[in-house]
């Protein structure tokens, strides 16, 4: 929904405020799997604009934040909630004018995630293992001003939960009560900076760098502190324009490579994950002797990676002779694709692969769309059958490839549909096939 929703606000471009808000409401109406009140379509409006930060306003007109056109471009979902969760504070935009003032009145500074984060890794290095509930962080972080107000360091914090847990305190887990903190740790774990089992909480020690970065943030947005008056009063206009602000603000973080999603990371060390899983884990992991220092061999994006050495294997099944003709081309400039190679059953004949990659936490439900530039897509003309789309989902439960042949002709049938957004395809089960990874996995398990 979330891809889907940055594809159709992007599409949109700039619109004046009710214009946007109708369109939005018609796309909400439209994705929703059964009809729904208008109220609960404004709410939902309202609460993925602003909690979200999709949007920006400048001078009057709505403009999709960074944030969101990130997502659209790289489709890495993971990232856009840890760009999220990094940004999130009390007090913020999100909140109406009224809880903004109590917060600013209160004293409130308080970025939940790098607080968490820290007492988390604390914990671990106290602790070898440590976890929390979303209980104990609804009421001994959200809900207390030692925290909030206070600036408790987060070791403090660690140990009044653990002194919480050895004198058996009890706890209010009513639903409504730890709402809150339940939803925004669950953020935190699509972020993919938490691993959840069993309502516990804890690192995922795979996102180190990003951890390391949000533990490290100081950028806090203090506008809502200008504008609140010592009698908690505000002025419309002057909260209007604040607001605007914080907007800019929250929609347009946009970090540098430090918060993209390692496909290691989606893994987790257990014992029930699948072996061919492992499998690509560690070829993506593996070192080129031939490098100094035995830096990380890589070619192109993860995505890129488990095509091509896909790709490679499947050629040289047919034709060894010909394996050594795959080759990653994604580093030169406007070629429209990313791999070239050859279809070893019909002799020679090149082939023609733009890789489309997507990371998310869990499998989706249903195909999830993807951008293409008017370069490639005119390449895919040019080359007809021989143009391929190698569409790569990467998720906890593991990688699949969707391998798509002359999209041009799949659009023209009636299999494709792309859209003039620059462009987005939505692709069917008709639209392709699966491909067989058995091969890779056998590969590389002869490899180990």
């Amino acid at each position: 929904m979330l891809l889907i929703l940055a594809g159709k606000i992007i599409s949109m471009g700039m619109l004046n405020k009710d214009q946007f808000d109708a369109l939005l409401d018609k796309i909400i109406r439209e994705a929703s799997p059964a009809p729904i009140k208008e109220k609960t379509v404004r709410n939902q409006r309202t609460e993925m604009i602003r909690l979200f930060g999709l949007i920006k306003y400048v001078d009057g007109l709505a403009v999709p934040g960074n944030r969101l056109t990130l997502l659209s471009q790289s489709q890495d979902i993971p990232r856009f909630f840890k760009s999220f969760c990094k940004q999130f504070q009390f007090p913020g935009g999100f909140l109406k004018p009224d809880k903004a003032s109590e917060m600013v009145r209160a004293g409130v500074k308080f970025k939940p995630a790098k607080h968490i984060l820290q007492m988390l890794k604390i914990g671990e290095s106290k602790y070898r293992h440590f976890a929390v509930s979303a209980a104990e962080v609804a009421h001994l972080v959200f809900n207390d001003k030692r925290v909030s107000v206070h600036r408790e360091k987060p070791v403090d914090t660690l140990e009044r939960i653990v002194s919480a847990r050895n004198t058996g305190a009890e706890m209010d887990k009513t639903s409504d009560v730890i709402r809150y903190a339940r939803d925004f740790i669950n953020y935190m774990v699509e972020a993919n900076l938490l691993h959840e089992f069993k309502g516990m909480y804890a690192l995922n020690n795979g996102e180190s760098k990003a951890i390391r970065a949000i533990i490290a943030d100081k950028d806090f947005f203090d506008g809502y502190s200008e504008v609140i008056q010592p009698d908690s009063s505000w002025d419309k206009e002057e909260y209007r324009v604040m607001d605007e602000r914080w907007a800019e603000w929250f929609a347009d973080a946009v970090e540098d490579a430090v918060l993209e999603t390692p496909t290691t990371a989606l893994v987790q060390e257990d014992v029930h994950y699948p072996e061919q899983w492992k499998k690509i884990k560690e070829m993506l992991e593996r070192r080129d002797p031939s490098a100094r220092r035995g830096a990380l061999k890589k070619i192109g994006d993860e995505g890129e990676q488990i095509a091509f050495e896909y790709e490679r294997i499947a050629v040289a099944q047919i034709r060894k002779d010909l394996a050594h003709l795959v080759k990653n081309v994604s580093g030169q400039v406007s070629l429209g694709y990313d791999i070239i190679s050859v279809n070893a059953s019909e002799g020679r004949r090149k082939k023609y692969i733009e890789v489309k990659t997507t990371k998310k936490n869990y499998a989706p439900e249903v195909e999830i769309p993807f951008t293409i530039s008017i370069n490639e897509w005119s390449v895919a003309e040019q080359h007809e059958g021989d143009y391929f789309i190698y569409r790569v989902i990467i998720t906890k439960e593991g990688v699949s490839i969707f391998a798509i042949r002359n999209p041009v002709l799949r659009q023209k049938e009636g299999h494709l549909i792309v859209e003039p957004i620059g462009f987005k395809v939505v692709y069917s089960v008709k639209s392709g096939a699966y491909l067989d990874l058995q091969l890779l996995y056998e590969n590389l398990q002869k490899q180990n």
